[in-house]
């Protein structure tokens, strides 16, 4: 692996980067970390082809559904682990296909709450289950996030849904964003997973986005792992490995005392870091 360009170990930066030992295992975000939209970001297949020529195990761990992630590593057979939904639904792959790992999901009565809450205050609000995702209305936003992650999406009554992993709503102005934050529901996180919308997860998902059951899978040590991501729902995720990428408009700051001040934390605009 190559020296990263501005690593940062606790509050210090040092003045020769540190080269960085070879992974056990490398977790990485979607959106915004490797993809935009539908093209890969500068960087991102150089370091995915890098670590799998090492052996490197490597996981994708993103907000996306299962079946929008599956569509992506369809071509990618090395990546053999994925947590989806937030980090909800983690599955594995092998021989004979996907199969689950863990599962982390909400409760009917707090799904109701959360639902009345977000309905009551004018929230685009939407569902997801195992396998569907549910939206009240087919709004330009549920459009472009199908078009861009070529997840299928039902257009259907909320309040009928069960077996619910994850919801999220889209604010249309920074009033609703900010009342979003609001949201007075036990065991439920707010968590920006893109610009255009807030993933609505299980405190259990968003502590280290599904991550936990990938590193327990292959028997590895958090000290030994790479992660990179971009977002708010990523922070516990590069705050437990030992080496860490943080991307725009993430900042090691962003990370609690403890993830900041264990291992490599470093803030790079693409991938392509890595490599030089």
């Amino acid at each position: 692996m190559g020296s990263a360009q501005t690593p940062i170990t606790g509050e210090t930066a040092p003045s020769e980067p540190p080269r960085l030992p070879r992974p056990a295992l490398a977790l990485f975000d979607l959106d915004g970390t490797l993809l935009h939209e539908t093209h890969w970001l500068p960087g991102a297949r150089d370091i995915l082809d890098t670590l799998t020529a090492a052996g490197v195990p490597i996981a994708f761990c993103s907000g996306r559904t299962l079946a929008s992630l599956k569509l992506l590593v369809a071509d990618l057979p090395h990546i053999a682990h994925l947590a989806g939904n937030g980090g909800t639904l983690i599955e594995k792959r092998d021989a004979d296909g996907w199969r689950p790992l863990a599962r982390h999901g909400l409760d009917a009565d707090t799904v109701a709450a959360t639902l009345a809450w977000t309905t009551g205050h004018g929230l685009e609000t939407w569902m997801f289950t195992r396998t569907e995702w549910i939206v009240s209305q087919e709004s330009d936003t549920v459009v472009w996030d199908a078009s861009v992650t070529g997840s299928r999406y039902r257009v259907g009554g909320l309040d009928q849904v069960t077996d619910v992993v994850k919801m999220a709503v889209v604010p249309h102005d920074e009033a609703q964003r900010a009342l979003a934050y609001e949201l007075p529901i036990p065991g439920v996180e707010v968590a920006r997973a893109h610009p255009r919308i807030l993933d609505l997860v299980p405190t259990s998902a968003l502590r280290f986005k599904g991550a936990e059951a990938i590193v327990a899978d292959l028997g590895v040590d958090w000290a030994d792992v790479w992660a990179a991501g971009d977002g708010q729902n990523d922070l516990g995720m590069l705050g437990a490995t030992g080496v860490s990428f943080l991307m725009p408009p993430l900042r090691v700051g962003d990370l609690s005392p403890a993830g900041r001040a264990r291992g490599v934390r470093i803030e790079a605009d693409n991938l392509a870091v890595v490599m030089t």
